[in-house]
């Protein structure tokens, strides 16, 4: 057998270090791309994106500008209102304070970023929302992101993975994955996902490696720690790598790993018992109290969940979306097909290496996850209104080294290369959909939709019968007086209906109203005596045919009975007014809304209403053809059953809105 040269040698050396350096420069090159992308995102995106981050973002806020967890005062501000909140007091005797239902240790550590902003570049979270979260989220989701890749390439160059298929496998980290969406929120699942990516990076050093590294025991304990501390159902992950890295080196296990541990798990306990009085992180207290409550007349959404998060599919259709439906980890991203491929290939033992012990991690966490959230019934709502099955986000690294084998294999023949193509293309195209709003679901779901083959909408059934008028019943009793206050516009002032005695009006007993309206700019009032026929709420029509006008000369109060013949239709100007249009046209109803108001005693509360709107095309002298809607809270435990009714004027052809007013009940309970 000959033997080979020196010169052949250092043309083979020569040979693996150009393709080394190739393999580096085009693996940084995608990276830095990839971050590109996900900077321009976050500048793109607008802040407090959902009630999901809203939520942390009041924690962040709190902490830094009151040195509180309560998040009360931010949440009264509208636009930072969350519905993922807690109403908790740590013990008796402690008033009720409103809290973040998140874990707290994700949210001071970003306070902490927050404070050191705002004490060296003066920006405020308040007041300069857009800059301060935008830079905040680059800190803690871009950055960390763009260093758990370059982690992931050099696990690649550990487990020697070909050129092609590194620079396969950086695209599809960079460019297909769903976290990348959530990279423009603050979220859990992203710093998550990225410990994993150190984690699984520091674990296949130590099995790759002779002379394993103390750092790389520490990095793995904190990591892992850090995944728990971020995803509660990471724990599993959690156990897996202690006894993963006991079996490599007890004593460093003992002396690196279990120290680094310990910080973040006891930081992620400080916190939550500062936070909350003891250890149990909010989550624990679904369903209970501190969930389902009622606050100043108002209760909880989690009292009544709507939408997606009311779901009562079966676990087999919940299954389905999961996997391959509107939410699916496939149909969303079908490059996952290729993890699929690459664990049944270890399965078969068909690959070997150091990154086998991971990809049987990979594997049966995704199957214990999944089947975790299988059995919680009660709370099937795919993550709730966002693009991807949050809860499963964390998994992504280890798809990503799952598909390991599989994308060695295509990448050495063309129609393998066609068929990375087809898979990438569309797993591109998922998170660019997605990429300035993770909280609205993807294209699938949308698409599914449009076509009805979902509706999680909640249903509401349509008024029965027809409403024609914002008032919507009638006292039986005299001397009932109600007002309405307007305000927006010139045709503001006061709306007053009064019943009066009751008289015969062709043998029904009647209660007539007085309707007087007042111009807040001319003091000028109209009024009319109306007698209205008894249960015209009842008869689906419009108002025109229930009422009718009482003509001056009639005194009501000396005459017991009132002939049909004897009453005139009532003046255009009252009906507008009962309508809350200027033509007749049914409302359509909506979900149901809370009418909060203060009583007299200054304790707060709030009406229950049914919310409804109407809208009629209609021919203005100034603006032409403009939109007449009118938008209504109806509220039976009120004498004409109306708290509120809204009306809005925009033009046709621009949509701009020309007029506005809203008149408003002040005879409340």
């Amino acid at each position: 057998m000959s033997q080979p040269t020196s010169g052949s040698l250092a043309d083979d050396a020569q040979s693996r270090h150009g393709r080394a350096s190739g393999s580096h420069w085009s693996g940084l090159l995608i990276i830095v791309l990839a971050t590109a992308l996900q900077v321009w995102a976050v500048a793109q995106s607008r802040p407090l994106q959902s009630a999901n981050d809203r939520s942390r973002w009041c924690t962040v806020w709190s902490l830094v500008e009151r040195g509180t967890y309560h998040i009360d005062e931010i949440d009264q501000v509208a636009h930072w209102s969350t519905i993922d909140k807690v109403r908790h007091r740590n013990s008796d005797g402690q008033p009720w304070h409103f809290y973040s239902s998140k874990p707290p240790l994700f949210p001071t550590l970003v306070a902490g970023l927050y404070w050191l902003e705002k004490n060296t570049l003066g920006y405020n979270l308040s007041q300069d929302t857009a800059i301060v979260s935008r830079l905040l989220l680059l800190l803690v989701n871009v950055l960390p992101m763009f260093f758990a890749l370059l982690a992931f390439r050099k696990s690649l160059a550990v487990l020697n993975v070909p050129v092609g298929a590194t620079a396969t496998l950086l695209i599809i980290a960079g460019f297909t994955s769903m976290l990348n969406p959530f990279l423009t929120t603050l979220n859990n699942h992203t710093p998550a996902a990225i410990s994993v990516l150190f984690c699984l990076a520091a674990m296949i050093r130590l099995h790759a490696s002779q002379t394993r590294a103390n750092s790389d025991f520490a990095i793995v304990g904190l990591t892992a720690a850090l995944t728990c501390c971020f995803e509660l159902p990471a724990a599993l992950f959690g156990v897996i790598t202690f006894f993963y890295v006991l079996r490599c080196d007890w004593r460093a296990t003992a002396t690196c790993y279990v120290p680094a541990a310990v910080v973040p798990l006891l930081a992620f306990f400080v916190t939550n018992w500062i936070c909350t009085g003891g250890i149990k992180p909010f989550y624990a207290y679904y369903g209970k109290a501190q969930y389902v409550y009622v606050h100043e007349g108002v209760p909880s959404y989690w009292s009544d969940p709507q939408g997606i998060d009311a779901n009562t599919e079966s676990p087999p259709i919940y299954l389905f979306h999961c996997v391959l439906g509107h939410h699916g980890i496939l149909s969303l991203t079908p490059v996952f097909l290729l993890t699929l491929v690459g664990w049944w290939l270890v399965f078969r033992k068909q690959e070997s290496g150091a990154a086998v012990p991971v990809y049987w991690i990979g594997a049966a966490l995704a199957l214990a996850v999944l089947s975790f959230y299988l059995t919680r019934r009660g709370n099937y709502n795919y993550g709730g209104n966002s693009a991807a099955l949050r809860w499963m986000l964390w998994l992504t690294p280890f798809f990503w080294y799952g598909m390991i084998p599989a994308v060695k294999r295509l990448t050495t023949s063309a129609k393998g290369w066609g068929l990375l193509a087809l898979l990438i293309v569309p797993s591109v195209y998922s998170p660019l959909y997605s990429m300035h709003e993770p909280w609205r679901p993807g294209w699938v779901y949308q698409q599914m939709e449009q076509r009805g083959w979902i509706d999680y909408r909640t249903k509401i059934a349509p008024f029965d019968p027809p409403r024609f008028s914002v008032i919507r019943q009638q006292p039986a009793a005299a001397d009932i007086l109600t007002q309405w206050n307007g305000s927006g516009g010139a045709a503001g002032g006061v709306l007053r209906l009064t019943t009066l005695s009751p008289v015969q009006w062709d043998g029904l007993d009647v209660y007539p109203w007085r309707l007087e309206q007042t111009a807040s700019l001319t003091a000028n009032t109209q009024q009319a005596t109306l007698i209205v026929l008894p249960g015209f709420a009842e008869t689906g029509q419009d108002i025109a045919a229930a009422v009718r006008v009482v003509p001056n000369d009639i005194d009501l109060t000396a005459r017991a009975d009132v002939k049909g013949d004897s009453l005139q239709p009532a003046p255009n100007w009252a009906l507008h007014v009962l309508r809350g249009l200027p033509t007749p046209r049914a409302y359509n109803v909506a979900s149901p809304r809370y009418f909060k108001y203060t009583q007299a005693n200054g304790e707060k509360t709030a009406l229950k209403c049914d919310r409804a709107a109407s809208r009629v095309l209609v021919q203005d002298r100034e603006f032409g053809r403009c939109w007449y809607r009118c938008d209504v809270l109806f509220c039976d435990e009120l004498p004409f059953g109306v708290v509120q009714w809204q009306i809005r004027m925009t033009t046709e052809d621009t949509n701009k809105l020309v007029r506005s007013e809203t008149w408003t009940c002040i005879n409340l309970p």
